[in-house]
């Protein structure tokens, strides 16, 4: 963007300054692209080539603060000129903009702590409704327990039925056996 501002030329304790047109970024005392006026501020003398800083403000330049005041007083009027304002702000604006800011962090930190509280509230009541992680994991250890124990309970029962039948069977074959059978008997050359 191009800008109209003043350059600084003079001695030391005697300044006069240029008024230039030259690219926004570029230095102070770097190159400028054209001079269109310069000021001395001791005799308060205002030399400005209006028609040429209108020509510049058409095509997009805006003049500095100061510059704009000096185009003021040389009644040269456009949309660019603008003057901004600037005043110290005083002691009591300071107080009464410490005070609010005071107010308005004091007023957040209430409400952080007024949403940790809550939300503490909430975590507890959650962990109240809910049994706990150990209760859980005892109330499922015992339901594996039993599942087990009655998995065990159902197996022995049918082990049971089906061993029954054939236990009879072979009780009865051995005491038949038994019954049927002769001892032997016991030869003296044995004993001794």
């Amino acid at each position: 963007m191009l800008a109209i501002r003043l350059r600084r030329t003079g001695k030391k304790g005697q300044p006069s300054y240029r008024i230039v047109v030259t690219d926004e970024r570029a230095s102070v005392y770097g190159k400028y692209i054209e001079m269109i006026g310069h000021y001395n501020p001791q005799t308060k003398a205002v030399v400005l080539d209006s028609a040429k800083a209108l020509d510049w403000m058409k095509k997009g330049a805006k003049p500095s603060n100061t510059v704009a005041k000096l185009m003021q007083k040389q009644k040269i009027e456009h949309k660019s000129i603008v003057i901004k304002k600037y005043r110290a702000v005083s002691k009591k604006e300071l107080e009464a903009q410490k005070a609010a800011e005071e107010a308005k962090k004091a007023k957040e930190q209430a409400e952080k702590e007024a949403a940790k509280i809550a939300f503490e509230q909430q975590v507890e009541a959650e962990k109240a409704a809910q049994p706990s992680s150990e209760e859980k994991l005892h109330a499922a250890a015992d339901e594996a327990i039993k599942e087990v124990k009655a998995e065990e309970q159902k197996a022995a029962t049918e082990e049971k039925s089906t061993k029954e039948p054939e236990q009879t069977e072979e009780t009865d074959k051995s005491v038949k056996e038994a019954e049927t059978t002769p001892e032997p008997k016991k030869d003296s050359k044995e004993e001794k």
